[in-house]
């Protein structure tokens, strides 16, 4: 072997051993970065789990706070069984306190105040740390409906525990074949009967009298009752008309008899009939005026 191929194969045995030695050393940096690789992850999750394990006992002590404070705004007291009292308000919460400030069902805590009978809406949120503010919007009576129920300044009937403290609200009465006496009216019929007796009171006022009670038969005859005693027999048909004609009677002389009168029918074609209140008989009279045309 001549001199260069010596040289040759002496430049490739060192080569050789070069690779070699290269990827040994490979290797150890691969095993010392998958190491500190692990350690890093095991880290991490050791810390997460910390991490978690607070944030769980942390979810758990708030669950656990008690509601320190009730705030009710809004109620009237229930003085003379008017509206709704602090102490039947609380009664209704007390049921749901149990559970603690964050686990309250404020959607079944807002049913049971709503449940009461003067409570119109229940407004509920939480304050922080622990109070618990709830705001009561109460039913405004104006009338009477029918024997049980009042009726609300926002068209909705209800049913107090007590009625006799609101005599001196006017009553509207609808007759009806149901056989259950305490179902609610539909709205359409509450909306008719206040439309009837909002036509009937406002030119009454003019006259110093109004509408002590309203009566809707079953055959649609509308009877009024006035301040003063007075019935009115107005019937189904024309009834706006047949009011009217009344009207033009108190701008005449029937104005000065009127506590005389017990009865006025208007439901005759050119005439009325009249109760005298001290007499047994009716008297009919018949009208010839054009103010009853």
């Amino acid at each position: 072997m001549n001199l260069n191929a010596q040289l040759a194969t002496a430049s490739k045995r060192r080569v050789s051993r070069s690779r070699k030695g290269a990827t040994r050393a490979g290797q150890k940096s691969n095993v010392k970065a998958t190491g500190l690789l692990w350690l890093k992850r095991s880290v991490l999750l050791i810390a997460l789990s910390v991490v978690s394990f607070s944030l769980i006992t942390a979810v758990d002590k708030l669950q656990s706070v008690p509601v320190d404070e009730v705030v009710l705004t809004g109620y009237t007291g229930g003085h003379t069984g008017v509206g709704a009292s602090k102490d039947e308000l609380l009664a209704l919460v007390d049921k749901q306190l149990d559970k603690g400030f964050w686990q309250l069902d404020l959607l079944q805590l807002k049913a049971n105040l709503e449940s009461h009978p003067w409570v119109r809406q229940a407004v509920i949120r939480r304050q922080w740390p622990n109070q618990l503010v709830i705001g009561i919007d109460e039913y405004v009576a104006v009338a009477r409906w029918n024997e049980r129920y009042l009726l609300s300044a926002t068209g909705d009937v209800f049913m107090p525990s007590k009625i006799a403290a609101f005599t001196h609200l006017p009553r509207l009465k609808v007759e009806s074949l149901r056989i259950d006496k305490q179902e609610r009216p539909s709205r359409e019929t509450i909306k008719q009967a206040v439309s009837g007796f909002n036509q009937f009171q406002k030119p009454l006022t003019h006259y110093g009298l109004s509408v002590v009670e309203q009566t809707q038969l079953l055959d649609g005859d509308f009877l009024l009752l006035l301040s003063n005693g007075l019935t009115l027999m107005l019937g189904a048909d024309q009834v706006t008309h047949r009011f009217d004609r009344f009207l033009a009677l108190l701008d005449g002389e029937l104005i000065d008899k009127l506590d005389d009168i017990e009865a006025i029918d208007l439901r005759y074609m050119n005439g009325l009939s009249v109760r005298w209140r001290d007499a047994i008989e009716l008297a009919q009279v018949e009208v010839t005026s054009s103010l009853l045309r």
